[in-house]
């Protein structure tokens, strides 16, 4: 289906296809966040048992993996706030410290693409998603 678009027929058709695909993506999305929860609960759980249990260093096998326990590290952002936080605390002049700051926002590269958006009204529709109906 992809390639220009020479009909009405077509381009219906292409805004269909578009829209069938972009509801499938965002109740997948809805499906794997609720995954993704459960399975950071279950992990919360096993881990707190292992620890509890002093077997940090088990290896569980399930047939076609193995399992082990580690600590990882989360770092948080680095985002402008964070960066300005740093900043004031080596640079005593704010105004050099906004400088900087400034001077980072300006020289971020900016791509620009085309897309398309969808914007549902307020209605909500059986499976939760709003509709224009």
């Amino acid at each position: 289906m992809e390639g220009k678009i020479n009909t009405r027929e077509e381009f219906e058709k292409h805004m269909r296809k578009w829209a069938m695909l972009d509801t499938k993506i965002r109740e997948s999305n809805a499906e794997l966040k609720e995954m993704r929860k459960e399975k950071e609960n279950a992990s919360a759980t096993i881990c707190d048992f292992l620890k509890s249990k002093g077997l940090e260093k088990k290896k569980i096998e399930t047939g076609d993996s193995v399992i082990t326990f580690y600590e990882k590290n989360e770092f948080s952002s680095l985002t402008f706030g964070y960066l300005e936080k740093c900043l004031a605390e080596i640079i005593p002049e704010k105004d050099s410290v906004e400088y900087i700051i400034k001077y980072l926002k300006d020289k971020r590269e900016i791509k620009k693409t085309n897309d398309l958006r969808r914007v549902f009204s307020k209605k909500q529709n059986a499976s939760g998603y709003e509709t224009d109906e």
